[in-house]
């Protein structure tokens, strides 16, 4: 009778803390959707322009044409999950983006299952590596610094905003550290093909995913001493990863005519390396480089003026597949120019993380601190390794913060599994007042993000609002979906009103975001009335029905403060249009008058 006292005694604190946790994820839960669903609806009408490339596919393959996911530079993962809601919904013009930032949510809320499985797994171990001569974080503690570097990762490095598949990338390396950890605790067949299935869904997402997958594999499977059962666990996981991915890779393959898996890299190696001109209209040169094979036509030297008509090649064709366009690239690899690149991306990627999950880093380090002698930082090497390497194979090419933010998850988780605390238990309140202090901090860094997006800083110049302002006008004013238009300006994120309306741009005196050493459109707006005639007189031969200028709200040179007929202004836009052929609304005025 008193043994069981004591048992009862003994379990009851362990008992009130599970309970106590419990509570504590489904606040976060609760809290984490709330935000994301809040964010998604603040930013709806933002559009990025990789998301018109995706949408554009996506709508192909809602409409029935499926090989239009199998794309060198899309992945297309994220566009046939977008192809399923617009074929269930087929929202309006003014509706089909926040449907994509809805899609986020739910993709949001997916990351954050993964999430909770890997965290629990990671926990796990945690508890093992912490019991040889030290404590374990205090389970509230360690679940609030986990919940923590989700929400950062998550809604402030990638975000909601973003119409991109980074937030599907983030869940399969939450999925696949998961799916990792599990073998490593307890190797087994169906926890072999599991892992193998997430991570040829995660480089159906993102072809990045690729190579990372070797990576989870060896993390999954390498133990020492080593053990047959794992490592023939890997061996399968390894597998059914290859056999997934093969079909897709062979399609690729087929279609470039060389073994790829993607060739987003080669193309962004191109760029940001050997000096290639950045994404758009590149006809040739650096001399070592190689010579396009079908570049885009150049008409004009002054304005520049481009022409790309190419069938089947979505609303912007030089961005529907940058691969096209820089078919005859010759890749170069020149070391000191490489580690120079490595560098500086390192140092780009220590400044993302300091300015957006600042918080996180300053909570490892205190963490770390109370943890002094009793790090296992290398004893735990497979929870953080496929982060660590990821970062690093991003900084050998280029580095954005949305491509960092599930790897961070994995890199951060890491890092605190690593640190146990001494075991006379002197740390656990510091510990658990670290995890509280973080948890605000996060919150507050959240806050001060939506902040901005309410106030709408950084998400000016591309409405969807405005862009669907844009395509109605167009559409209502003779222009039909199929109808060839030019713009003046940056077709790649200015275009979503093309996208909307369905028309396709075919010519552009560009922006040259990419090379400002020169400025086309500006070019274009200061030239006297005799150049501007001709370079729209170039613009018609194109078969353009139209041209669209200033659809970029606030981007310089992309259109005139004010214009004069037979330029007509869209009223509530920054946009004017020009008809080659006269407006067929104009027409049924005239005659309805003359009636």
């Amino acid at each position: 009778m008193a043994e069981a006292e004591v048992t009862s005694v003994k379990t009851q604190p362990d008992s009130i803390t599970h309970i106590s946790t419990r509570k504590l994820q489904t606040s976060c839960w609760t809290a984490l959707i709330a935000i994301a669903i809040v964010r998604a609806w603040l930013t709806r009408y933002f559009v990025n322009g990789d998301a018109i490339s995706y949408l554009d596919i996506a709508r192909m393959v809602a409409e029935g044409n499926a090989g239009a996911a199998v794309h060198a530079y899309w992945s297309p993962g994220y566009p046939v999950l977008l192809s399923f809601f617009l074929y269930i919904f087929h929202p309006g013009i003014y509706w089909e983006c926040t449907l994509a930032h809805f899609v986020n949510v739910l993709i949001f809320a997916a990351a954050l299952a993964g999430f909770q499985l890997f965290w629990r797994e990671a926990r796990l171990q945690h508890e093992t590596y912490a019991g040889r001569g030290g404590a374990e974080i205090p389970e509230r503690a360690f679940w609030t610094l986990g919940y923590s570097i989700f929400a950062i990762a998550t809604l402030n490095v990638i975000t909601v905003s973003f119409i991109g598949p980074d937030l599907l990338v983030a869940a399969f390396c939450c999925f696949a550290g998961w799916s990792a950890l599990r073998i490593r605790r307890t190797p087994g067949v169906g926890h072999a093909l599991l892992l193998g299935f997430v991570l040829a869904l995660g480089y159906y997402a993102k072809a990045p995913f690729f190579p990372m997958g070797t990576v989870f594999i060896l993390c999954a499977s390498l133990v020492w001493p080593m053990q047959r059962r794992r490592i023939l666990s890997g061996v399968l996981s390894l597998i059914i990863f290859l056999l997934l991915c093969t079909p897709y890779i062979a399609a690729l393959s087929r279609a470039k005519g060389r073994l790829t898996f993607g060739e987003s890299a080669r193309v962004s190696h191109a760029c940001y390396l050997d000096g290639v001109q950045k994404f758009q209209h590149w006809q040739g040169g650096p001399p070592d480089a190689g010579t396009p094979i079908h570049p885009t036509r150049r008409l004009n030297d002054f304005p520049q003026t481009y022409e790309f008509a190419v069938k089947d090649m979505g609303t912007y064709p030089p961005w529907f597949d940058p691969t096209y366009w820089y078919e005859g690239l010759t890749p170069r690899l020149h070391w000191k120019l490489q580690a120079k690149v490595l560098v500086a991306n390192l140092i780009v990627e220590f400044q993302i993380v300091m300015e957006s999950a600042a918080v996180l880093a300053v909570g490892v380090i205190m963490l770390a601190r109370f943890a002094c002698g009793h790090i296992s930082f290398w004893q735990l090497w497979f929870v953080w390794m496929p982060g660590a390497i990821a970062l690093l194979m991003f900084a050998l090419v280029h580095v954005e913060p949305r491509f960092l933010g599930g790897w961070l998850v994995l890199l951060f988780g890491g890092a605190i599994c690593a640190c146990s605390l001494p075991p006379d238990g002197s740390a656990h309140r510091a510990v658990r007042w670290i995890g509280l202090a973080v948890l605000i901090a996060s919150g507050a860094a959240l806050a001060s993000e939506a902040s901005l997006e309410v106030l709408g800083k950084g998400y000016a110049v591309n409405s969807s609002r405005s862009c669907a302002r844009i395509a109605a006008f167009l559409l209502n004013s003779g222009l039909h979906p199929g109808d060839r238009v030019a713009v003046i300006g940056d077709g790649v994120d200015s275009s979503y009103w093309a996208h909307l309306a369905r028309l396709q741009i075919v010519a552009e005196i560009p922006a040259n975001l990419w090379a400002p050493q020169s400025h086309p459109a500006l070019d274009f707006w200061e030239s006297g009335p005799e150049q501007q005639q001709k370079a729209l007189r170039l613009l018609e031969q194109t078969g353009a029905s139209a041209v669209i200028a200033g659809s970029q709200d606030s981007m310089p040179g992309s259109g005139p403060s004010s214009v004069s007929p037979p330029w007509e202004k869209i009223d509530g836009t920054w946009a004017a249009v020009y008809f080659f052929h006269e407006n067929p609304l104009n027409n049924l005025t005239t005659n309805q008058s003359g009636r």
